[in-house]
């Protein structure tokens, strides 16, 4: 019997599948499964939950979890849905259900570098003239420090002007 190279990968895969859940997929949050701080489409969490039988599956975001169970689901309940969450960049790692590891860039930076960074973006950023400013301008995260000139707090609607703005359109 003849088996071409094309069959032979695809009979690997669907026997690495079927040999149990051996295959991991990972999906980006915002801007892949839901538009950036929207909710997740219920077709789509139904069938990431249909997929969870055949593969392991797991989602990754810049955002905190916070974040992430806001857009994939409600409370701890993200972390019992997906069998890997990797938020804040990857610094806070959940699997089956509970944190395995958490970095801080504090720790690796220091509280007086970090100060000096956060001194100078929000003295920079109060020379910025913007048609809207709104609320929370520098975001300090585990891995991150999300830093803001229209503010975190922003609408969507508002997210949209100032990224027009921000490419010079």
């Amino acid at each position: 019997m003849f088996t071409s190279i094309a069959g032979q990968e695809e009979m690997d895969i669907k026997s690495r599948v079927a040999g149990g859940r051996n295959v991991l997929c990972l999906f980006d949050v915002d801007g892949t499964l839901t538009p950036p701080r929207e909710k997740i489409d219920p077709e789509l969490d139904d069938f990431f939950q249909a997929l969870r039988k055949k593969v392991k599956i797991g989602v990754v975001g810049g955002s905190d979890y916070s974040k992430i169970a806001e857009q994939l689901g409600e409370g701890g309940e993200v972390i019992h849905k997906f069998d890997y969450v990797f938020a804040e960049n990857g610094t806070v790692q959940y699997k089956d259900g509970k944190l395995i590891s958490k970095q801080a860039i504090q720790n690796h930076l220091g509280e007086e570098l970090l100060q000096d960074l956060i001194n100078f973006c929000l003295s920079y950023m109060g020379l910025i003239k913007l048609p809207k400013k709104r609320g929370t301008f520098i975001e300090f995260r585990n891995g991150m420090i999300n830093i803001s000139p229209i503010g975190r707090s922003c609408t969507l609607e508002e997210r949209i002007e100032f990224s027009v703005i921000d490419k010079g359109v």
